[in-house]
């Protein structure tokens, strides 16, 4: 049997934790580009460009133009004294490149990049304020979160609405199929709902119920006429019966004469049985009760002489009394099954029918079975049965559909060396 994958919820959420997903690392990936940009080699070498530059423009100034205007700013520094408009902590930095990261630790509200050069005596610190650029990032940062917390929320929100606008609709769906009654074969599906694909679904539903009603009904009419047409026939023969027991005949005669009218009755009452199990259960029709324990006795007689020329024999241990509401022509055809098989399958030995405790038990004295191989046979005779009609399979198919009709539950165990037990249990 193949596992049920995910549900259609369960993979719109998957598909949109995915877009999540990427859309957190492509802004995380913009804000990785965003502080690289920060920290970038460019700066450095502009230090070090404006550096040379001002080596070779003033090698004696005492320092740079301080100039409130332009990000880039260098100044001569002779000891550790700062140079007016440096920074103080510039001058106690070492010959080196300084990015954002290591001026932080020196200065909170602005940001530098500082490129100190040793020249003879003094130091050249070159330094170039990127607090704008590192405002401007830390705000597009902020941006990429609350765009990220945007989506997701909408994310969230679109996953909730989906499923709620799909599972109860889908769900009423479901509920509207588990509760159409098989008793009731005019029930349909409401078509009411808002979603186009769920309406479409009820309206195909409705017309497969319409085909399979068609078919059923066809099915129950070709059934009711089968069996009335060979009900005619059937009473022919059994009123011939009834008037060949009017004359005296020879010994001979009176076997087959009585196999006729066996036969007969058989058929009077697979007949009944079929045209019982064809319709629905009717809660308002009388209820047939019988008991089973007479009937059972009955039944036992009716096949004695089945074990004619055998050395078997039937033994009929206690009939515990016990009352079934069912017809007795359906009782008959199961009972007289097992009975049968047993009878068919003994050769020698006893053949005991018990009833107590609400089971009925058939034990024959035959060789025995494998109960799997069996079970494969009596599905492949069942098969047969549906497509030839008739034979041994029928039995088989109404002993089945009426323990399926009424749940009685049938158990059998065999045993190569004690034979073959059946048991039919009933609630």
């Amino acid at each position: 049997m193949r596992e049920r994958g995910l549900s259609l919820q369960q993979r719109i959420g998957m598909l949109f934790a995915f877009f999540l997903l990427v859309l957190v690392a492509g802004l995380s990936w913009q804000g990785n580009v965003s502080q690289q940009l920060i920290v970038h080699p460019i700066w450095r070498e502009l230090l070090q460009a404006s550096t040379q530059q001002y080596l070779a423009l003033a090698p004696g100034a005492s320092h740079w133009p301080a100039t409130s205007s332009g990000p880039v700013r260098g100044w001569r520094v002779t000891g550790n004294a700062a140079p007016p408009g440096m920074p103080a902590y510039f001058a106690s930095l070492a010959p080196g490149y300084y990015d954002e990261a290591a001026t932080d630790a020196f200065e909170v509200e602005r940001s530098h990049a500082v490129l100190v050069t040793k020249q003879d005596a003094d130091r050249i610190v070159m330094a170039i304020d990127i607090t704008d650029i590192e405002d401007a990032q830390n705000r597009m940062g902020m941006a990429a979160v609350l765009v990220a917390v945007q989506c997701a929320a909408m994310i969230f929100g679109s996953i909730v609405w989906l499923y709620r606008s799909m599972r109860r609709p889908i769900g009423s769906l479901a509920r509207r199929m588990e509760a159409l009654d098989p008793e009731l074969p005019s029930q349909r599906l409401a078509t009411d709902f808002a979603l186009s694909e769920l309406h479409d679904i009820a309206v195909i539903a409705n017309r497969h119920l319409d085909r399979v009603e068609r078919f059923i009904e066809r099915e129950r009419s070709l059934l009711d006429q089968a069996s009335h047409e060979f009900r005619t026939p059937i009473a022919v023969i059994a009123g011939a019966v009834d008037v060949l027991r009017l004359y005296e005949l020879p010994p001979a005669a009176h076997r087959p004469l009585e196999r006729i009218a066996s036969t007969t009755e058989n058929l009077t009452e697979i007949m009944a049985a079929l045209l019982f199990l064809s319709r629905e259960p009717d809660g308002k029709a009388p209820v047939e009760r019988v008991r089973l324990d007479t009937l059972v006795a009955r039944l036992v007689e009716d096949h004695e002489h089945l074990l004619a020329g055998k050395e078997a024999r039937f033994v009929v241990e206690d009939l515990a009394p016990l009352w079934l509401d069912c017809p007795e022509a359906i009782v008959r055809i199961v009972v007289g099954n097992l009975l049968r098989n047993a009878a068919e399958n003994s050769f020698a030995g006893d053949i005991v029918v018990g009833l107590a405790g609400g089971r009925l038990r058939v034990q024959d004295s035959g060789a025995g079975f494998d109960t799997v191989a069996a079970a494969r046979r009596y599905t492949q005779a069942l098969r047969e049965s549906a497509k030839q009609g008739g034979g041994q399979g029928l039995g088989l198919f109404l002993t089945r559909r009426i323990c399926e009709r009424f749940g009685w539950t049938m158990r059998i165990t065999s045993d190569l060396a004690r034979g073959t037990s059946v048991e039919l249990i009933f609630p």
